[in-house]
This record gives C-alpha cells, structure tokens and sequence, in this order.
C-alpha cells in the first residue's frame, strides 16, 4: 500500500513539471505573433527615480528617445540632494518633452508610490499613464507595444516584465530565476502589472479611483492588478514589452532576501498566484528530495519517478529560454545560452521553492529605511 502510494506521489511530482512544460508550449504558440495596431494617443510616462547608478544615465535616454509621436516623460525625484538630481537636470536639457519633478511629502504609501501620485497631479492632458522603474533599459519600440493593445476596451492594463541579461556565472542564475517567474504573465486568470513597464487608460485610472487606493498602499502594481480585475477588466502581457533591467549585486544573500521580498508581496495582495506557487514549488521539490531518499532506501519505482522531475524541468528551463528569445524585442540573444539556461532551471526553481516557503512566515517587509507591516500596506 505503501509502495503504491508513493509510486501515485511519483506520478503527481512529474505530472506538476509536465503541466509547467504544457504552459511554456501554450505560451510560445499563443504569442508567436504580435500585432501593432495604430492606436497611439497622447502618453504620459512616470518614471521615480532614486539614485544614479552606472546604468542611469543610459536607462534615462532610452526612456527618452522612444519612437512615439506624441509623449510627455515626468521624472520624479525625493530631493534635489539625491543623486539622480545632477544626471536628470543635464539630460531633459535636451528633451523638450522631458520634466523633472519632487515628490510632495506623503505619509501612509511608500515612497516610489508618492512620486507616481506626484506625476499624475502634473500629467495634464493626456489619455494613457505609464508607469516605468528607472532601472529599465528599454527598447526603441518599448512605449508603441505597451499603448497599443489599450484601444481594447476590455482590457484594463497592459504591462511587461524584467530581463536580466547575465555577464557570470551568478547572474545567469539570477536571469534563469528569473525567466522561471515570467510564465504567470502569459495566462490572464494568473497575470499581474508589473510596476516597471504598465500602462494604463487615464479615463479608467481614475472611473477606478486608484489613485485613492494607492494613498494607503505600499505596492503600485499589486493593487493596481487587484483593482482592475476586480472591476472586470483584463491584463494584457506584452512579451515585446520585456526590458532589460539590471540588478547590480552578484551577492547570493542579498539576491534570496530579495527573492523572498518579491514573494511577501504577491502573498500579501495576489494571494491566488502566491498560492499556486507554494503549492508547485514546494510540494514538488520535497517530492525530489524525497525521491533520492527513497533510491538509497531501494524503492526504485517511485525514487525514479519522483527524482525524474529534474530532467523535466531541464527540459522546462530550454522551452522557456526559447519561448522567451522567439517572443521578446531581444531576438539577437545568443543560442548556445538554451543550454545554460536549461540546466540551471532545477536550481532555479530550488530557489523560487525557498522564496516561498520563506515567505510564509514573514510578517513584514524591509524596504529602502522603512519597515512595512501588511496591516499599514494592503488597503
């Protein structure tokens, strides 16, 4: 009875990677062709930003060099004594349609949260907002892909995501982890806005009164996400809309604390995504350790079963790199990284496992000087 159980344990471990393959297939078939459509009205970008480092300057002129016709970009800083300051004043020189502005002294949301309300106050007359992270580097087409899929009335919000082009060893790790988490983003019932590349309608940004919402939260993005699906709307993923962002720190420790952050957040305002991560993540990768267990203990049946889910998320890790270089504006992405990319993904899925199992217990949030507890942040 045993025997049989764990064999049916087995199964189900391989049958959670086969399902993670099955979504990669349905992702790469569903957007392997994206379409432009004309729709291109007047755009406001908000970008906060704090501190400058070495990237800054060239994210900055990327965000302000986009092939759009028509678009306002609003810089958004705490201080004139931050860092960003200098570098910001020197380049909108050059930018008639570039504005640099301070934020106005908010108590009850975090920081990043109040410079968005401040570039909403000063947006004027405009039809989309978009809310980009200053660490994004995006491409010359970036602002034409997130507006156009808007002229759908039924969809609320349309976003992108990260990339993160590795140069070692431990940055590519960094990248497969994550490449892992991209794929919620392809299905809408699982999808999010990411707060470093979304845009939105003004005219529901406001029927919605996020701005009210967002006076009392902590993160833009998630309650932004929770706002407009409650409302009924859609999030449409945008794969061409994924930047290339930076994370500077090759630091193991500071990348898991980081990791588990990003989960606290998802546990605390998208708590269906967080659930069915816990859920995968962890319950298939004990059923791995477990499947070693049982080899030296001589059931062989089910230890193969079990520890079979490492080929299969090998094979998961080469779909997504090849999902993700055939869907992305970055086509010239070198081939031979599939491999790379392949065999780090049980790694990278160990990691993401950590994340949310460390997620579970934490209570509150360090971020920037501040310490958040979920009772002050999610409204």
């Amino acid at each position: 009875m045993i025997y049989l159980i764990l064999i049916i344990l087995g199964i189900g471990a391989c049958s959670a990677d086969f399902l993670l393959i099955f979504l990669w297939v349905g992702a790469k078939w569903k957007f392997r062709k994206e379409i432009l459509s004309n729709y291109a009205p007047k755009t406001c970008v908000i970008v906060p930003c704090k501190g400058a480092d070495k990237r800054f300057q060239e994210n900055i002129e990327a965000l302000c060099t986009q092939e759009y016709k028509d678009y306002t970009i609003l810089f958004v800083i705490d201080s004139i004594k931050d860092a960003a300051y200098s570098v910001l004043s020197e380049i909108i020189r050059r930018y008639p349609h570039a504005k640099l502005l301070t934020t106005d002294s908010l108590t009850g949301c975090s920081g990043k949260i109040a410079a968005l309300l401040k570039g909403i106050k000063e947006a004027g007359d405009i039809e989309v907002y978009v809310f980009a992270d200053s660490d994004i580097k995006p491409h010359k087409e970036w602002l034409r892909y997130l507006v156009s899929s808007l002229d759908d009335q039924h969809i609320g919000a349309t976003t992108g995501y990260r990339w993160y082009f590795p140069h070692s060893s431990i940055s590519l790790l960094i990248s497969t982890w994550n490449m892992a988490g991209i794929i919620p983003f392809f299905y809408p019932r699982l999808n999010y806005t990411w707060g470093g590349s979304t845009a939105i309608r003004k005219d529901l940004f406001e029927k919605l009164e996020i701005a009210k919402k967002w006076k009392s939260g902590f993160s833009d993005d998630l309650i932004l996400t929770n706002v407009v699906k409650q409302a009924g709307y859609t999030i449409q993923f945008v794969p061409k809309c994924i930047v290339d962002s930076s994370y500077e720190s090759e630091n193991i420790y500071q990348f898991l604390r980081w990791g588990t952050r990003e989960f606290v957040w998802a546990r605390w305002y998208y708590p269906l995504t967080w659930s069915i991560a816990f859920v995968r993540s962890i319950g298939v990768k004990f059923l791995t350790i477990l499947g070693v267990i049982l080899l030296f203990m001589g059931f062989l049946v089910p230890g193969l079963l079990m520890i079979s889910t490492i080929f299969l998320e090998i094979i998961c890790g080469g779909l997504a790199y090849a999902t993700m270089k055939e869907t992305m504006w970055y086509t010239n992405q070198k081939s031979h990284l599939i491999f790379s990319y392949a065999v780090l993904m049980p790694i990278a899925l160990f990691i993401i496992a950590y994340n949310v199992l460390s997620s579970f217990y934490k209570k509150e949030v360090i971020w920037g000087e501040r310490t958040y507890l979920k009772s002050e942040v999610v409204p």
